[in-house]
């Protein structure tokens, strides 16, 4: 690891510690602070961090502007927003949102707050759209950032900017005079049911692990759920009478022994959803076969611990390609059980409630263009009628 400044290394207790510079006191002597006794640097620097960040933000305002009392982006995003943002959010949101804010906004770090213009942002946002991924290829054309990525980088902005506008810090938010970039329309990737089940005729069915894999896919394809709503998912959600299940928590997963559970992505995606005779069915006999392992409190557990969501994706892509199905990502399964919902002429609304979206825009702006396929149905039945 780099050299960090203000943190050390002790070379008697070969323990790592901090010293923060507060400034000087009244009679010129520069204030200092010493924590000890971290584990290892990068301990130190988070405690470090914290520390900084804690005691800047108590600081008033008047203390913390520059010599020609301006506030630079860069002060206040460190100082007062970071503090205030992570009470706001829950940590995962935080936690994702925090490469946006100390990445893509760094084109603003050296300006001050209210020295940003419209013609600012419009620069920034012309910036990102000539951006390279990093899953582009070498060979041409080379693929930038999307314009519904910039969309929302400019939503982190706008966080920021309205924050510093509620403090009194700016007038007025530029970014609102901003438009977002027209995002393209591209259709979301799905299998229609004769190639799920293509797929699952090449999963054998010999040992307990292929089945833990196949009880997976069937539940995503079959009740629409996250993957992590699904891996959250305890024995006491599954009512074997009613033939329903209830959604009341998401698995946030790191690595085996970091993880934890959330609460859903919205209030709608508190549901209970049924899901039929057949894969109730189906869940008990996985059930006495996961029993036959261990006694454990969650669905889709196989060894007592939760298989990384990357796991399942691999191996779908690998059955997809061995079934001769073009492959799609995991959370594709979640976009076929909608598409299937679709070819059976269920309402949008219904839908909603089974996905757990916040609204029914979300739902149509996502799906809309299924429904283009079941328009001929509605024709053939004008055409019977008449």
């Amino acid at each position: 690891m780099a050299r960090e400044k203000n943190i050390y290394k002790d070379k008697k207790t070969k323990k790592w510690f901090f010293r923060a510079y507060l400034g000087y006191d009244t009679n010129g002597k520069k204030i200092q602070k010493t924590r000890r006794g971290f584990k290892t640097q990068k301990e130190a620097k988070i405690a470090y961090d914290r520390f900084m960040l804690t005691h800047e933000f108590n600081r008033p305002i008047t203390e913390l502007m520059s010599n020609t009392n301006k506030m630079t982006f860069e002060d206040f995003y460190k100082i007062r927003f970071v503090k205030w943002y992570e009470k706001q959010v829950k940590s995962q949101t935080y936690e994702n949102s925090q490469y946006i804010y100390e990445n893509k906004l760094k084109y603003f770090y050296h300006i001050p707050l209210e020295d940003i213009t419209m013609q600012d942002i419009e620069d920034w946002m012309f910036e990102l759209s000539k951006t390279t991924t990093r899953n582009s290829r070498i060979e041409s054309p080379i693929q930038t950032l999307s314009s519904s990525y910039i969309n929302r980088i400019r939503g982190h902005l706008k966080i920021v900017l309205d924050r510093a506008l509620r403090e009194g810090l700016i007038q007025s938010n530029p970014i609102d005079d901003v438009s977002k970039i027209p995002i393209e329309n591209h259709k979301v990737e799905f299998w229609e049911l004769k190639e799920f089940q293509k797929v699952l005729d090449v999963i054998p069915n010999n040992k307990i692990q292929f089945h833990h894999r196949r009880i997976v896919y069937e539940l995503l394809f079959y009740t629409g759920m996250r993957i992590g709503e699904l891996q959250a998912l305890t024995w006491n959600n599954v009512n074997f009478k009613k033939n329903t299940i209830t959604i009341d928590k998401t698995l946030i997963y790191k690595t085996k022994n970091d993880w934890y559970l959330s609460t859903p992505k919205t209030k709608n995606a508190y549901r209970t959803i049924g899901i039929g005779k057949e894969l109730s069915e189906k869940l008990k006999k996985w059930h006495t076969l996961q029993e036959g392992i261990g006694n454990f409190d969650y669905v889709c557990q196989l060894d007592g611990t939760f298989t990384p969501s990357y796991s399942f994706s691999n191996w779908l892509k690998s059955y997809a390609k061995e079934a001769n199905v073009k492959p799609i990502k995991l959370h594709a399964l979640r976009h076929s059980h909608v598409a299937f919902l679709i070819e059976q002429n269920i309402q949008p609304l219904i839908i909603q409630e089974r996905l757990g979206h916040a609204t029914i825009q979300i739902t149509l702006g996502t799906y809309g263009h299924l429904y283009a396929k079941s328009d001929e149905k509605v024709v053939q039945l004008i055409d019977r009628v008449q």
